[in-house]
């Protein structure tokens, strides 16, 4: 972890420089100004850099007294940022860069009761992300900043990366916040797109979904793109669906993945949910 620590520094600390060259080659910037913002830069990843290791110390205390990886993680961002207002504001980033860079040296034995990691196909999906952009962002980098100059060329460059970073990190999202069934509700997760807490009353009925059915996403709650979908729940009022970047729908049915459907129906039968 202390590897992936200080590779996550030097990277942004890349990144950034590469950012400087840029921008700064074609503005008229005094040493003196040039040698402040310097300072500045490392000063703020040396802080970064002291703050990632304060979070990692306080994710392994939470690990060890928390029922749930997904309530560890949260617990330790809670406590090293010390700012409820700023966790709320930034927290789906750092979630992201967490799974994207740091999670997988955490092992993958957290598949939980009712596993939806295969049939997420997030492996296959990044591939398929990462292989339409990355090859031609050079390109598209450069020629921007030939023709518009290096603020938008560095725009498109970072929310590329972004994207990608985002679609890296669902590989291990999805190991790491199974689907659970509690006493009294089903905690639905699809790694860092989609969650959702329903009251087991609430539900009407639960069924397989063949695999001939055509669904339709204007009036249920879907899985992300790429997933397999296996299990159709059906609501007696519409559940809330709360997704990134404040994204909320409401639906009376949903489709959702699960690697082992045939299980995770016989736990809600057992529960008292009608299996159609």
């Amino acid at each position: 972890m202390a590897g992936a620590r200080l590779r996550f520094s030097l990277g942004s600390g890349v990144l950034i420089a590469l950012l400087y060259s840029s921008v700064l080659r074609q503005q008229e910037v005094a040493g003196y100004e040039f040698a402040i913002l310097l300072g500045l830069t490392l000063a703020a990843l040396l802080f970064d850099y002291l703050k990632l290791g304060e979070f990692l110390v306080a994710l392994k205390k939470q690990e060890a007294t928390r029922g749930s990886h997904d309530e560890a993680l949260q617990a330790a961002l809670a406590a090293t940022l010390k700012s409820p207002r700023l966790l709320k504001l930034i927290g789906t980033e750092l979630h992201t860069l967490y799974y994207a860079f740091f999670a997988k040296f955490e092992g993958n034995d957290r598949d939980g009761l009712f596993s939806y990691t295969r049939s997420s196909n997030a492996g296959d999906v990044f591939l398929v992300v990462a292989l339409s952009q990355l090859p031609f962002l050079p390109f598209v980098h450069v020629l921007l900043e030939y023709h518009k100059g290096p603020g938008p060329a560095w725009v498109i460059t970072v929310l590329t990366l972004w994207s990608v970073v985002w679609y890296l990190a669902q590989i291990e999202a999805v190991k790491f916040r199974p689907i659970e069934i509690s006493g009294t509700q089903l905690r639905y997760r699809f790694g860092l797109f989609w969650t959702a807490d329903i009251p087991l009353e609430s539900i009407k009925t639960a069924r397989r979904i063949d695999v001939t059915e055509v669904l339709d996403g204007k009036d249920l709650f879907m899985s992300p793109l790429g997933s397999k979908r296996n299990v159709m729940l059906e609501f007696d009022v519409p559940m809330r669906f709360t997704g990134p970047y404040l994204f909320r729908k409401h639906e009376r049915r949903a489709a959702i993945s699960l690697d082992n459907p045939s299980r995770f129906l016989a736990e809600l039968a057992r529960r008292g949910v009608v299996i159609g």
